[in-house]
């Protein structure tokens, strides 16, 4: 029985010694054949969170904005639901008047003629000039 179990025990320990080699250079094989997928996604994923990295430079004022915007937006939803509540509540109706406009008025009479009314030219030399035209025409 001993022989048996000394058999058996030998048998185990050559399987597993080939079964463990065997798996060894399956895994190193399978790692180098693999190795350049293994970079290349390891290049891609550094790069798709490239712009990650870039704003958990700027965390803190990002937190900041992030506080002042649902901040402001929960006030003025509040503002907004507060007062529409209290002119329901003491029954005041919109205004119906217009809003007045921000744009520029057009000129009333369109027959204005804007080029007779620019001003002349006011240089030394173009007055000199125009003034001895003047005198010759006297």
């Amino acid at each position: 029985m001993t022989g048996l179990v000394s058999i058996l025990s030998a048998l185990l320990g050559v399987l597993t010694v080939l079964f463990s080699y065997t798996w060894s250079f399956l895994y190193t094989l399978l790692y180098w054949l693999a190795s350049p997928l293994l970079y290349l996604g390891r290049g891609l994923l550094s790069i798709a969170l490239f712009p990650l990295q870039v704003l958990l430079k700027f965390e803190a004022f990002l937190t900041f904005v992030t506080g002042a915007v649902v901040t402001g937006a929960t006030v003025g939803l509040c503002l907004y639901f507060a007062g529409d509540s209290l002119s329901q509540l003491l029954r005041i109706q919109p205004s119906i008047q217009k809003a007045p406009s921000t744009e520029l008025a057009e000129p009333k009479d369109s027959s204005y003629d804007w080029e007779s009314k620019m001003f002349m030219s006011s240089t030394i030399l173009e007055e000199e000039e125009n003034s001895h035209d003047s005198q010759d025409s006297r």
